[in-house]
């Protein structure tokens, strides 16, 4: 696996989705309890997902993308700033959130033209 690849893995969405999760809420002013009601789940089940001792099912994600006003899924799974872009310049970390976001159809195509361009 290649290491672009590697945000996908199930390690890391264990590790990245708790973060996003709480700090949605708390962007959001939400409590746990709050949460929990419109979910029609106990404030122990939010803390769980939180902590990483449990996962949300997918439909229970959408339907935290409506309460947190997250625009897609993948909001919850990309690292707040990867480490490996921290010295990147602000354009050479927008390209990268960018690729990152992208279909692998895309992601082939660009490879393409810029090794034709590298020659």
């Amino acid at each position: 696996m290649k290491k672009e690849d590697e945000i996908y893995t199930v390690r890391a969405i264990e590790k990245i989705l708790p973060e996003k999760l709480k700090s949605f809420r708390k962007k959001q002013g939400l409590t746990t309890a709050q949460v929990g009601e419109l979910l029609s789940k106990t404030p122990s089940a939010i803390t769980l997902w939180e902590t990483g001792k449990a996962l949300p099912d997918v439909n229970t994600l959408l339907k935290l993308c409506n309460i947190y006003k997250v625009a897609d899924l993948n909001e919850f799974l990309e690292p707040a700033t990867p480490p490996d872009t921290l010295s990147l310049a602000k354009s050479e970390q927008e390209l990268i959130k960018l690729w990152r976001n992208s279909p692998t159809n895309l992601k082939i195509a660009v490879k393409t033209i810029l090794k034709q361009c590298a020659k």
